[in-house]
């Protein structure tokens, strides 16, 4: 009987606790959920409270080890364009197919990931013996090269590689050491204020079954793969992916062009035209883009309230100091994208292709002469227009710089970089200098180690250019000769500068690029002087703005020789039989 008793105490026991536990499960009095006087604010969130920004922990199973990737290539059929040979793919250029208006040729293909021995269970593409992907050459200049760059899509239905459909594998031939890329998504991953993309090694074996022949996989060398830009990268990071998505080109310079740039819904509307500016890889609104681009070019807006309404501020201007910082002179030749998430106006810059980055050595290397002219700090973003504004105000001014301290402070530093370019240099130096890729290597073994290991202080003088930059004068353009009853007139634009002061122009006017013939030399301080009446045939003309305390800037335009020579702030230019004046064409390219 008392062992029943003590049961039936010890079960009271066990359900009073229980009730306890419930009721005190919601902290309230009484054990409710909602009190007698209970409110229903809501937080009321406004646009500025909602957070964009990447998700870091994609980054964290990210590691050196180089994939193994086996691609068998064969020949599809008209209806989905597959219907070319691994050589037709391999054999035109992309500005081939911009100029021919067709779509780059692609073929099928099996992709599997495995191991030197092969795919391996449980990997991607493991089994497959129908095609799971297609694929075609990718990258403008990529594209021109011996070694080619490729863009490999993932079926639907045939499921993704690390969360991945579009798998970017390049080549990088432009850059000595082939990973510079790698190496700046490396860094932005610990930058909050930025977005990066996740990389990987990859060593590429392909098949060609294209023209019936069974073969053996070629080893195609090392190949870096980059995340691509598109839904799926804002999808893998719980962004909006219905948003606004563009790829700047070369030619986009933050202009209004309101001959191409053009609401969707406009009669005038033409998505080449548009396409030649920005390329659409989201939503085909335009309506909010227009809108970024007259408020950037409206003047009478305060560039500040322009800063404040349409972009994450701390985004934009550690974006711009980290490639500062990096020495990039390739930033805004079409490598970044803008985004903008439904229902904000902010917009935010992501990175693309950062293989120009710390390329001081190796410049140096393959032409002692190499002289960096006005490529560095601020000028590297100061002809279009929204950075002009940006770069023309204190306050922005001031931001910047803030970004540029911090970021050399705490996040590029020498250590930190050299670090990630040791572990770097290993794995990619044991297949650069082993066939195919050691045929294309742009450098020695012995150049290479050089340039690696002093790679990373050239941050150290690409943050002393910045402060310069920030005193000096901007480089400016020489415009074209013009010829008025026989006189020719040499003319370029007012250079600027930030802070007061006089500044005056060296004008050099010669038959050779060296200027060892010189025709003129004078000193100015206006943007035009009189060069008399010059005879038909090649002259060439140079520039230099001077200003107080011996500083001194080149202008924009160069002149490359055949022998590969350059003759900095020139410009070279004929006079017609005819007596006209015309200018050899200005391009960045050379």
């Amino acid at each position: 009987m008392r062992r029943v008793r003590k049961e039936i105490y010890l079960g009271a026991c066990l359900l009073l606790l229980l009730l306890a536990g419930c009721g005190g499960f919601s902290g309230t009095d009484g054990g409710y959920l909602i009190s007698a006087d209970e409110t229903y604010e809501t937080t009321g969130e406004k646009p500025e409270d909602y957070v964009v920004e990447d998700r870091k922990t994609l980054y964290e199973g990210e590691d050196q080890e180089v994939v193994t990737m086996y691609l068998t290539v064969g020949q599809g059929n008209q209806e989905d364009g597959t219907d070319h040979t691994w050589t037709e793919v391999n054999s035109y250029p992309l500005e081939y197919y911009e100029t021919e208006g067709i779509d780059p040729y692609r073929c099928e293909a099996v992709l599997q990931i495995g191991d030197e021995e092969g795919p391996i269970e449980g990997e991607f593409g493991y089994g497959e013996r129908a095609a799971n992907a297609t694929v075609q050459l990718r990258g403008q200049g990529a594209s021109t090269q011996q070694q080619k760059s490729y863009r490999i899509k993932i079926k639907d239905g045939k499921g993704d590689w690390e969360g991945q459909k579009t798998i970017s594998l390049n080549k990088h031939v432009g850059d000595p050491v082939r990973f510079k890329n790698k190496l700046a998504y490396s860094l932005m991953e610990d930058i909050p204020q930025m977005f990066g993309a996740r990389t990987r090694f990859v060593h590429l074996y392909v098949k060609d079954k294209t023209q019936g022949e069974e073969g053996l996989f070629r080893d195609y060398g090392i190949y870096t793969q980059v995340e691509q830009i598109n839904k799926t990268y804002l999808r893998n990071r719980g962004l909006d992916e219905e948003g606004q998505l563009y790829q700047a080109g070369r030619s986009f310079d933050w202009g209004r062009h309101e001959d191409a740039i053009l609401p969707a819904t406009d009669p005038e509307y033409n998505q080449a035209r548009f396409e030649q500016y920005l390329k659409i890889d989201g939503s085909e609104d335009h309506e909010k883009l227009v809108r970024l681009l007259a408020a950037v070019n409206d003047t009478e807006n305060d560039i500040r309230d322009v800063i404040e309404q349409y972009f994450d501020k701390e985004n934009l201007y550690y974006w711009m100091a980290f490639h500062i910082l990096m020495g990039n002179k390739e930033a805004l030749e079409g490598n970044y994208y803008l985004y903008n998430p439904r229902g904000l106006d902010r917009w935010y810059f992501i990175s693309w292709d950062n293989d120009s980055i710390l390329e001081e050595g190796y410049e140096t290397l393959r032409d002692a002469s190499y002289d960096r002219s006005w490529k560095e700090g601020i000028f590297l973003f100061a002809e279009p227009v929204l950075f002009r504004r940006i770069l023309r105000d204190t306050s922005c001014r001031e931001a910047l710089s803030a970004a540029v301290e911090d970021l050399r402070k705490n996040y590029l530093t020498d250590e930190a970089v050299q670090e990630k370019i040791e572990v770097y240099q290993e794995t990619v130096k044991a297949y650069l200098y082993e066939l195919p890729d050691q045929t294309f290597a742009r450098v020695t073994p012995e150049e290479y180690d050089s340039l690696t290991s002093t790679m990373a202080a050239e941050i150290q003088a690409d943050y002393e250019g910045f402060q310069d930059s920030m005193e000096g004068i901007w480089p400016f353009h020489i415009l074209t000769p013009s010829v008025t009853g026989g006189e020719t007139v040499l003319n370029w634009e007012d250079a600027y500068r930030f802070q007061e002061g006089n500044i005056s122009y060296v004008v050099e006017l010669a038959r050779d690029p060296e200027f060892a013939e010189l025709i003129l030399r004078e000193e100015t301080e206006e943007n035009r002087y009189s060069a008399g009446v010059l005879a038909p045939g090649q002259y060439f003309v140079r520039v230099v703005s001077q200003g107080p305390e011996g500083i001194s800037q080149d202008a924009y335009e160069y002149y490359q020789t055949e022998i590969g020579t350059v003759s900095y702030s020139t410009l070279c230019f004929y006079i017609q039989e005819d007596g006209r004046a015309v200018a050899l064409e200005y391009s960045e390219d050379g």
